[in-house]
């Protein structure tokens, strides 16, 4: 079975979105809010679980829990190592003009990474059966349409960005 987008292309779809507003728009947020949630997946796929997207791929906990987890994450990271971050920034090019962002930018990019990789996997991913929890159980939304619409704009989204990342 196909398993895609593949995680890398979470962030990657987005990351449009920090070079049109580099001020607000925190890249690592966006980037660990879009991708950290497959570590439930790679648990499952590790222990040779068939079914590996669970709890944390459902809305319940991907807005409420997922999101603080990852912003207090982020935030004390971007803290400590505020000096790394600009190097590493500047090595990939994304030329920032900051790297610590205000608590509230990093919640709402969370927030939004988590949304966003629901709404993408749901569409998917048929094996989903959390997406709606506690609610319905399974997943109404996939359909094969969905799939091949999704993928293609994700794809569309990755090349936008790395346009984006190139101009930069």
């Amino acid at each position: 079975m196909v398993k895609t987008p593949l995680t890398p292309f979470h962030p990657l779809a987005f990351l449009f979105l920090y070079f049109k507003d580099k001020q607000r728009i925190d890249p690592l947020a966006l980037a660990a809010s879009t991708s950290f949630i497959d570590l439930e997946p790679l648990y499952y796929i590790l222990l040779g679980d068939p079914l590996d997207h669970r709890a944390w791929h459902g809305f319940t906990l991907a807005l409420t829990i997922y999101p603080v987890l990852v912003a207090i994450g982020v935030y004390v990271v971007e803290r400590f190592f505020e000096r790394g971050f600009w190097e590493i920034y500047g090595w990939i090019r994304l030329k920032p003009v900051r790297v610590r962002y205000p608590f509230r930018n990093i919640y709402l990019l969370s927030l939004f990474g988590g949304f966003s990789h629901i709404v993408l996997d749901m569409l998917t991913h048929p094996e989903m059966r959390w997406v709606l929890y506690p609610f319905i159980d399974g997943n109404p939304f996939y359909t094969w349409q969905a799939f091949i619409f999704v993928e293609i704009v994700v794809i569309l989204l990755s090349v936008y960005s790395l346009i984006c990342w190139l101009k930069n």
